[in-house]
């Protein structure tokens, strides 16, 4: 997509990653919490109520709060290349980020600002990459039920054009507590109890039995979608709310007190759209990124 660009760090050592995606100037923004332990940086100002009206840069990683530091990396190229908000003594880049909890699947050290950086300087506007990369890098899902083994998340991707030229891209990092369902509503990644046989978190819930410690395990699902149709931040933030429809619809449990689901909402172009049309398609573009996320998902032993 013309004015976004992409680029991921992934360490399948550590098991973790960062991904950026960077942003020409005049770029706005907007984003909806839906789960209710996030871990963010700078999303005051994707609030239409709040004066700053364009981002530069988002930055979606692993390492749990300590990966938010790795948006200094981001901040740190964009003053390079003299991108940011401008102030009488220089520039600073607008650069919310959100990170989830990948910290027990490997090895419990986040992504650095240098990585960060290095995404930066490798980000490209045909990087189509999707897998266990960036962010995605040490996802895991199918957390809920006792026993059962996890599977591996990851980054996923998905976009649709209309026939005006109007697009829309998502990006979901996946890492729920919960298992991922196809649009029949079939489990196609999540709790294992054999190779053959699925958990099924949410028939284990509605069984009557109790739930887990979870925050012991890694969890929280992260969304970006992004539109080249132009839309200020108040507009982009009730497509976001829309667009969380999709998460609802490929993840089941979602959206609990242990997942910090956030869904990010970027235009960075001008073409002309309504947001109902835009957050209905961004709805099921998501939904066909989470599921992207884990076509290739092993069970993590």
């Amino acid at each position: 997509m013309q004015g976004l660009k992409i680029g991921h760090v992934s360490s399948q050592e550590k098991g973790t990653g960062v991904s950026v995606f960077l942003f020409d100037p005049g770029s706005a923004g907007a984003c909806w919490v839906c789960g209710s332990a996030p871990a963010t940086h700078e999303l005051a100002v994707l609030d239409p109520e709040n004066s700053v009206p364009h981002l530069d840069g988002l930055v979606l990683s692993g390492g749990s709060a300590y990966g938010l530091y790795a948006a200094k990396g981001v901040m740190t190229y964009l003053t390079e290349q003299g991108r940011g908000c401008p102030t009488p003594h220089g520039v600073v880049p607008i650069v919310p980020a959100a990170a989830l909890y990948d910290l027990d699947y490997k090895k419990a050290i986040a992504p650095t600002e240098e990585e960060a950086y290095q995404a930066c300087r490798e980000a490209s506007e045909d990087n189509m990459a999707s897998g266990r990369i960036g962010a995605g890098t040490g996802a895991t899902i199918g957390k809920l039920v006792p026993d059962a083994k996890h599977m591996s998340g990851g980054l996923g991707r998905a976009e649709m054009t209309l026939p005006d030229g109007v697009q829309v891209v998502a990006y979901a990092a996946v890492n729920c507590v919960g298992d991922v369902r196809d649009k029949a509503g079939r489990i196609v990644a999540g709790a294992r109890l054999t190779q053959d046989e699925f958990a099924d978190c949410e028939k284990y819930l509605l069984s009557g039995e109790g739930e887990r410690d979870l925050f012991q395990h890694s969890n929280t699902t992260l969304v970006a979608v992004f539109t080249n149709a132009k839309f200020d931040k108040s507009e982009l933030k009730r497509i976001a709310k829309m667009a969380t429809a999709g998460i609802a619809r490929a993840i089941a449990p979602i959206f609990t007190r242990f997942d910090g689901d956030i869904l990010f909402c970027i235009s960075v172009g001008e073409r002309m759209a309504s947001d109902l049309t835009i957050g209905t398609l961004a709805a099921e573009i998501v939904r066909l990124a989470i599921v992207d996320a884990v076509k290739h998902s092993e069970t993590v032993t």
